[in-house]
């Protein structure tokens, strides 16, 4: 076993969720969330320092991050439109508009702040994931009880699968965390915009709903039908004061939404036309082999909440859902409508359902709770306590696997310094890493493949200098 800093860091962060559930249990509230949220942020950390920039989608936003710090309205991935590009193509594109802004401004910050190195990449998706933690809690609280609100918040910081999000290690990484924490931002203020009429908590909702869209567009409405369960569960509220309520938190989100779809549709009709083609395209067509059956979501679930998890889920529909629809309604509407809807989707990635997690959390938290208190009533106490033991072990397997604390990652790639001088206005070819080469240097544009003896021509004739990679 290799001992690193990711090793350390593992060790503290299990040892700090071990210590907030021994806090838990002497009821030491504050104390309890304060070491989930500290351990959740020590085991993204571990990850978080992975050398080099990982090959899915993490290289492309780290990339257009770091070209916004010079224009901050103009996502570029190749940044010099003289050189060779496909217009519109997310991997060999000049204007890039495959995600929202949001995620790659503050990325664009954070490079801004302390440099361009990977690990700087992934400063603002961790501090959203231990953010998250909280108000997980806090929404779980408000909803339920302190002891569902501990364990949700629990499973939450200990799965490997947000872990891997927060960390770049998988696709659609920090897109898919600013998007699933800005959700949950939104749904803890919504719950108390409905809860206590208030305007106040309407326009932050409808903010956090504005921000969410510029993280990864529609999957952001999910808050809507949520809030309107929960609504609907307080007819004593009068109906003028609701869609008042309601008014506000669309107008504050279209507010904060609509200057950048507008702008960057004037600014880039073309490309813009090409990027909402491709995202419409994911439910008709099988892009880039991630074509998946129809159940795919369905067969993830145990991958990434745990073995026991499905059937806790299926206990949950029967039993708590059941016994009171009107109390978990809002829940089992947050966790489905992701999963249906992209269900039908003919291109699958795990994490399009990631926002249906913090609830996929609570309602396992509810289970928690009362297989606790059936293990302290009836005959069944063992197998309670089995179940219970199981719910948050099997995930935390996971998380191990997915943290891999005895596991060193070394550099994926290595590039020299001499790169990082080279001359203006140069070009690479025959690069096995070009992405990570503009990265981490001042290459105006790098390829994998060489250039025709025309493209050479023109580059040389408009000032560019063209080197192998090989030399």
């Amino acid at each position: 076993m290799a001992f690193g800093p990711n090793t350390w860091l593992a060790l503290a962060g299990y040892a700090c969720i071990a210590f907030a559930w021994w806090a838990h249990g002497r009821d030491r509230t504050v104390w309890a969330i304060a070491l989930l949220a500290l351990g959740a942020g020590l085991l993204r950390t571990g990850p978080a320092l992975d050398p080099t920039l990982h090959e899915w989608d993490e290289r492309y936003h780290a990339l257009v991050a770091k070209h916004l710090i010079d224009d901050p309205f103009k996502p570029t991935l190749y940044t010099d439109p003289n050189t060779p590009h496909i217009e519109g193509s997310w991997a060999h594109g000049h204007i890039w508009l495959n995600k929202p802004p949001l995620p790659l401004w503050s990325i664009a910050g954070s490079l801004k702040c302390f440099g361009a190195f990977p690990w700087a990449v992934r400063i603002p998706s961790l501090l959203l994931s231990i953010c998250a933690v909280v108000l997980l809690y806090g929404l779980g609280r408000a909803l339920y009880s302190e002891r569902v609100a501990f364990w949700a918040a629990l499973l939450f910081a200990i799965n490997g699968h947000l872990i891997e999000l927060a960390s770049g290690r998988t696709s659609n990484d920090h897109p898919d965390t600013f998007l699933m924490c800005l959700v949950l931002a939104a749904l803890f203020a919504a719950e108390r915009m409905v809860r206590q009429s208030s305007i106040r908590w309407a326009a932050l909702a409808g903010a956090c709903i504005g921000l969410a869209f510029l993280s990864k567009s529609w999957p952001a409405a999910i808050v809507l039908p949520v809030a309107v369960v929960w609504q609907w569960n307080r007819p004593e509220v009068d109906r003028k004061a609701a869609i008042s309520l309601f008014a506000t938190l669309l107008a504050i989100a279209m507010l904060v939404a609509l200057p950048w779809s507008l702008y960057s549709r004037m600014a880039f009709p073309e490309v813009a036309q090409i990027a909402s083609a491709s995202h419409w395209q994911h439910f008709t067509e099988s892009l880039e082999d991630h074509g998946r059956p129809w159940t795919y979501y369905w067969v993830q679930l145990p991958m990434l909440h745990g073995e026991l998890a499905p059937l806790a889920l299926l206990l949950f529909l029967l039993g708590p859902f059941r016994n009171a629809p009107a109390k978990h309604a809002a829940l089992v509407v947050w966790w489905l409508v992701p999963y249906l809807i992209f269900s039908v989707a003919v291109t699958k990635m795990p994490g399009y359902v990631v926002i249906a997690a913090p609830a996929l959390c609570l309602m396992l938290g509810v289970m928690i709770e009362q297989w606790q208190n059936t293990a302290q009533r009836t005959s069944g106490k063992v197998i309670a306590q089995i179940g219970v033991a199981l719910l948050v072990l099997l995930p935390l397997r996971a998380s191990l696997d997915r943290v891999a604390p005895w596991r060193q990652p070394g550099p994926r790639y290595i590039i020299l310094d001499a790169w990082k001088n080279v001359e203006p206005k140069t070009v690479v070819t025959d690069c096995p890493w070009p992405i990570e080469l503009m990265f981490h240097t001042p290459v105006v544009a790098a390829y994998q493949h060489s250039l025709t003896s025309e493209q050479r021509e023109q580059l040389i004739a408009k000032g560019f200098k063209i080197r192998s990679f090989r030399e």
